[in-house]
């Protein structure tokens, strides 16, 4: 039920969006008809149909990879290379991309195509570029690798949470869907 009422708060804020940029979108248009010496006048059947389609591109644009930040109780932050990290019902998952594994996280960094991260079982650095994974039982082990390669240490990883607000708050909460 959660869901549904997301997916129709994505639908309104999209309209309440195009109402911003459909008068952008209008003024960049018509500047371009009459550059090319086609504009035949202005006519409000045209601005709805700038203002329906500018809608309907924003929710769209709400399920592509970087606008779907999940719908209901699950919430997604894209890493790049096509992966996310998930959450549903307060646990965080990650799930390797052509891989059928789900590993569970605690706490995570990014650093530029290495995801590092607190897991059940230890600590792993996920490459996302080259889908190469490394292992650690100990936090120890783990921090001396972090350090000598410039990742996050074992203290700096941090929670889904924090990290979700801070990469959808700000400028994406006001201008994406």
């Amino acid at each position: 039920m959660t869901a549904l009422f997301h997916f129709l708060f994505v639908v309104l804020k999209s309209y309440l969006l195009a109402l911003i940029y459909a008068p952008i979108v209008w003024f960049l248009w018509v500047l371009i008809l009459k550059a090319r010496k086609k504009y035949t006048g202005f006519k409000w059947s045209r601005v709805f149909k700038v203002y329906t389609v500018v809608a309907l591109l924003l929710i769209v644009f709400s399920f592509t990879y970087y606008g779907d930040h999940g719908l209901g109780d699950s919430s997604r932050i894209p890493l790049g290379h096509g992966e996310a990290i998930l959450e549903n019902d307060q646990s965080a998952y990650f799930e390797p991309k052509d891989k059928s594994e789900q590993i569970h996280v605690k706490v995570f960094a990014l650093k530029g195509d290495n995801l590092c991260m607190a897991v059940d079982s230890g600590y792993k650095v996920y490459n996302l570029k080259t889908k190469g994974v490394v292992n650690f039982s100990e936090g120890q082990m783990y921090d001396a690798f972090a350090f000598s390669y410039g990742l996050p240490l074992s203290l700096q990883l941090r929670g889904f949470r924090p990290q979700y607000d801070e990469y959808w708050n700000g400028w994406r909460f006001w201008l994406l869907p």
